[in-house]
């Protein structure tokens, strides 16, 4: 059996990130930690480096955010957009898809949109993007409220 261990995303400050994600996802901080020498060398094809590496844990376990910021790696920046090759996206879920939007408005959180009403295979759950504080596009989805639970 396979599945996804966590999500990994290079960003410019870790610590703001850090904050950001742990809001998002009410979540757990672990680190920062500053990992370097010749195995870190070796993994990531950078001689010289020093990665900064916090982890980020959502209540249920079951989500993780690792968050890296280089030194001494590539100088390139990339563009985020997920219009661009290999652009990726974060989709976390939300219970109250308005109230977690008011909150991270009132923080200065760009939202891309309004809600949608999306269509098959995530048929009546409401989606929307933010961007991070990298510009990362993060997808809001909130499930559809089961009939069971009215």
């Amino acid at each position: 059996m396979a599945s996804v261990h966590h999500v990994g995303l290079t960003v410019s400050d870790l610590e703001r990130s850090m904050d950001f994600y742990a809001d998002l996802l009410d979540g757990e901080r672990l680190g920062p930690f500053e990992r370097s020498g010749p195995r870190i060398d070796a993994v990531t094809g950078y001689p010289g480096v020093v990665v900064r590496q916090a982890f980020v844990t959502a209540p249920d376990g079951a989500t993780v955010v690792e968050l890296l910021q280089y030194r001494g790696g590539s100088d390139v920046v990339l563009d985020p957009d997920n219009g661009s090759v290999g652009a990726v996206h974060v989709a976390v879920t939300v219970a109250d898809l308005d109230a977690v939007l008011a909150r991270l408005r009132a923080a200065g959180v760009h939202v891309l949109s309004e809600p949608i009403v999306a269509s098959a295979p995530l048929a009546r759950h409401r989606c929307v993007y933010v961007l991070d504080p990298d510009r990362i596009r993060v997808e809001l989805v909130e499930p559809p409220v089961s009939s069971a639970a009215r």
